[in-house]
């Protein structure tokens, strides 16, 4: 039971939850690859802002129109 307790407390502390950015990081290289086509590093910032945004708003048309999901917040 203290095992428990201990795991618990870590998670509320925000350990254990690497998983959960890895796992966004790959869905959106996976969606729109790797790279970024933009030479300047403030071109690739927005470059790579502007691809986080669209994986969360195809996300939420997903969540909202087909109603897959609907634990997964973006």
């Amino acid at each position: 039971m203290r095992e428990f307790k201990e795991l618990r407390s870590l998670e509320e502390r925000g350990y254990g939850v690497r998983w959960r950015v890895e796992s966004l990081f790959s869905a959106v290289k996976r969606t729109f690859g790797e790279s970024v086509g933009a030479t300047s590093f403030l071109g690739q910032v927005v470059e790579a802002k502007l691809k986080f945004w669209a994986y969360a708003w195809m996300a939420y048309l997903a969540n909202s129109l087909v109603g897959r999901a609907p634990g997964i917040k973006v």
